[in-house]
């Protein structure tokens, strides 16, 4: 023995721990660091790019060409689902099963909410369409955000087709839990079969391998959904065999298998946590010792946390009070923070409003008055103030609903990808069974409002949409001869109206021009142009406010029963009847707009009929205008403006308007006849709006607001534009007295009532009346709102008309 080795071995062996124990507390340090790091940014793209959500509460599923269309908004932040407060303009569309628009309109938010209508023309083609509404922040995130929902529209101006063949295909989808099969690890397999509608079906199934030897047999357990386990094996190939009720055989592949990577196996089966296993085979030479597993609920973070693999495998612990209701995204990332399996959870919700709705009786004549109470409360039965919308329309086998609600909308299919099959079904807490296929439907319809690439890297999301927080946004493009798009133009939009707005915008380095709308509502004309004194060559191109983005989603087959044809007609006539002798009762609601001019308060303003008439304008300005003083140069006219601010003239000329139009040829406004304008105003200083500079307004008015036959610039671009809808107030005839009950004017409506704008008390009560009409039968009350905080529910009540008086 050589004498102090075993001194030095020891030594060493003990370096050699302290070496490995400093490596390993540096790699946890670096794998703790990465995870806070992501949850960084995280939450840096969660406050950046907030999400709004919308949920239209639409009075019907069905009507007739000559019917109107009553909506309501109800639009909430992305996260808490709380009313949303930044966007100030919702977008309404009509789609075909094309998705052409048929019907647009624009409508005002204030608060989160909003209200309005669609009148239903004869043009439009009998079939099932596409309702769907968005902001414009929400067309950043793509078209599968925006709210949807299937109407059908019946056009009985035109041949009925009825009883509709129908093709018989289905369709199967198969998703891996996780999203990704391995061979050699076992797997959880969700499916999905449905018929050409979309509808699940009843079936049997069976996963044969190329032998054709059966290696496991499958059946749905709620609307063709359900899952089943597999292992795939090396060098095996597989296919699914779908046997429908009918006994057709259907084949379809199952998703590939990859040589490496990770599965996932969500075990719900406690109370209190829900345990995650993470299995996983990588190639050789990979880093695969830690995994890190992120819960985020509405991109609120919930969970995040490091786990050590061994032997490939893991069981991850989540608390599911640490979940918050609703759904949650479960994320894997790889040593290298690559996302490798991504599951979805749903967590029952128990924040709901119970609506109930009472009327004074079960029975009522025609004509008569119901008298129906609101009373809302919470889970825990304390009544709550809400704001709610109620439709009351008669119940029949036309009747169509389409199992969305504002519940079930904002907490479950809004989250989720494709169509949701009786969606009400899942948010019924008390029944055993619904745990289990809600788990379902999240591994078959799994989406992420996000990219993963958008979050960790480290450029900003492209953002083409500002959110509309002061009123409609007009967006346009700027070009010249030879160039997609130019920049630095200083352009004008105007609106011919009593309230006069001018607005300028500069074009971008991609030629984009916004102009911010303020009272904007109605058709409108607006004229965009540019200083044609400065720059005559330069185009404006007014894009389209609406998406021209599309989601998947599918319109189902329109199809009627031909037993359907009597209440199609009655219904029909009844319609006629009620467009003859009401069509003009449903008033328009006045929006009390602002009439002053956007530079407020004129310095000077005249009345020319209060003067004595002059047949020259230049002389209108000499006599009787003493701010402005008028020259004439080689290149024209010119208007020189007093500055009473700083006692000086300005070195242009100010802005010139007609009938708020801004007229750059001052040789025009000169040859125009001075006997056509009532009203002369005059700014004498100068004043600043966005872009403008304005070295004082002269601004001349018409009698009629029409320019009085004034030409304007051809380059300018005219064109008719639909503003923020005009509200139309929902007509209820009052039958107070026997004589009005007694009048021989008809009244054939089907929808009784609506009422967009509910608002309960503190003791969340509301007594709302309307009168019954001339058509007998059973009529359903459908109510739904949500509170301040963001707590919705919906309640339905009925009642029947009868012809007796009562």
């Amino acid at each position: 023995m050589i004498p102090g080795s075993s001194t030095t071995i020891k030594k060493i062996s003990l370096l050699s721990v302290l070496i490995v124990l400093c490596v390993v507390h540096f790699n946890a340090s670096a794998q703790q660091a990465a995870l806070d790091t992501l949850t960084k940014k995280f939450n840096n793209y969660r406050s950046t790019y907030a999400t709004e959500k919308i949920y239209a509460h639409i009075d019907q599923q069905l009507y007739l060409t000559g019917e109107t269309l009553w909506f309501k908004i109800y639009l909430v932040d992305g996260s808490l689902h709380k009313p949303a407060e930044v966007s100030k303009v919702g977008y309404v569309e009509i789609l075909d099963n094309n998705n052409h628009p048929v019907l647009q309109t624009k409508v005002s938010l204030k608060d989160g909410r909003g209200n309005g209508s669609l009148f239903l023309p004869a043009v439009i083609e009998g079939g099932n369409y596409t309702f769907r509404a968005y902001t414009s922040w929400m067309k950043n995130f793509g078209p599968e955000y925006f709210f949807h929902s299937n109407v059908s529209i019946i056009n009985t101006f035109k041949k009925l087709d009825l009883d509709k063949s129908n093709a018989q295909k289905i369709d199967a989808q198969f998703f891996p839990e996780g999203g990704n099969l391995v061979y050699g690890l076992k797997s959880k397999i969700a499916f999905r079969v449905t018929n050409a509608q979309g509808v699940g079906i009843s079936f049997s199934g069976a996963i044969v391998d190329q032998q054709n030897d059966t290696v496991t047999t499958f059946q749905p357990a709620k609307f063709g959904i359900g899952n089943f386990y597999l292992t795939p094996e090396q060098g095996k190939e597989y296919r699914a065999i779908v046997d429908d009720e009918q006994k057709r055989r259907n084949t379809f592949k199952l998703p590939s298998i990859n040589e490496s990577g990770y599965v996932m196996l969500a075990n719900d089966s406690t109370e209190n946590e829900v345990a995650l296993k993470i299995d996983s085979r990588v190639n050789e030479g990979s880093k695969g010792s830690v995994v890190y597993v992120f819960v985020h609920t509405r991109n609120m973070v919930a969970s995040a946390s490091m786990n050590f693999l061994k032997d490939g495998r893991t069981t991850v612990l989540i608390p599911k009070r640490n979940l918050r209701e609703g759904i949650s995204h479960i994320t894997v990332f790889d040593s290298d923070m690559r996302p490798v399996a991504e599951r979805l959870y749903f967590k029952q919700i128990t924040k709901r409003l119970t609506v109930e709705v009472t009327s004074n009786q079960r029975e009522f004549g025609i004509r008569r008055k119901v008298s129906l109470d609101l009373n809302v409360k919470d889970a825990e039965g304390q009544p709550q103030t809400s704001d709610l919308s109620l439709a009351v329309y008669k119940a029949d086998s036309l009747t169509r609903k389409s199992g969305n609600n504002i519940l079930n909308y904002l907490w479950l299919t809004s989250d989720l990808k494709g169509n949701v099959e009786s969606p009400e079904y899942y948010l019924n807490h008390s029944d055993p069974e619904v745990r289990l296929n809600v788990d379902n439907l999240m591994l078959t319809h799994g989406w992420r409002r996000f990219t993963w690439n958008d979050v960790l890297s480290k450029s900003s999301l492209k953002v083409d949409f500002v959110p509309e927080y002061r009123g409609h946004i007009i967006r346009g493009k700027v070009s010249r001869p030879g160039e997609k798009a130019t920049s630095g133009v200083l352009t004008y939009l105007s609106a011919p109206a009593r309230n006069i707005q001018v607005y300028g915008s500069t074009s971008t380095d991609n030629g984009d021009v916004k102009y911010e709308m303020k009272d904007f509502s109605g058709p409108r004309k607006i004229i965009v142009q540019t200083n044609t004194n400065r720059d005559s060559i330069s185009t404006i191109e007014i894009m389209s406010p609406f998406s021209d983005r599309f989601g998947p989603q599918r319109v189902p087959a329109f199809k009627l029963a031909k037993t359907l044809e009597p209440l199609i007609i009655s219904r029909s006539i009844g319609m006629q009847v009620q467009d003859v002798f009401y069509q003009d009762r449903n008033k328009i609601v006045a929006s009390g707009v602002d009439t002053t001019a956007f530079y407020g308060k004129a310095d000077a303003m005249y009345y020319l009929d209060d003067y004595t008439r002059f047949p020259v304008m230049e002389e209108i300005l000499r006599e009787y205008v003493p701010g402005v003083m008028v020259r004439k140069r080689r290149d024209g006219f010119h208007f020189l403006m007093l500055d009473e601010v700083n006692r000086k003239v300005f070195d242009e000329d100010p802005l010139v308007l007609l009938d708020g139009i801004p007229i750059f040829d001052i040789d025009k406004i000169m040859e125009f006849n001075p006997l056509n304008v009532r009203k002369l105003e005059v700014l004498t200083r100068r004043y600043y709006m966005g872009v403008l500079s304005l070295p004082g307004v002269v601004s001349f008015t018409t009698y009629a607001g029409d320019l009085a036959g004034f030409q304007l610039n051809p380059r300018s671009v005219q064109l008719n534009y639909d503003g923020l809808q005009l509200q139309r107030e929902f007509y209820s005839p009052l039958y107070e007295t026997s004589k009005l009950r007694d009048s021989r004017l008809p009244d054939q409506r089907q929808l009784l009532f609506w009422a967009p704008e509910v608002i309960t008390g503190k003791d969340g009560k509301k007594h709302v009346e309307f009168f019954t009409s001339d058509i007998t039968g059973d009529y359903e009350v459908v109510v739904e709102g949500m509170t301040s905080q963001g707590v919705s529910g919906k309640g339905t009540g009925s009642f029947a008309v009868r012809p007796y008086e009562n």
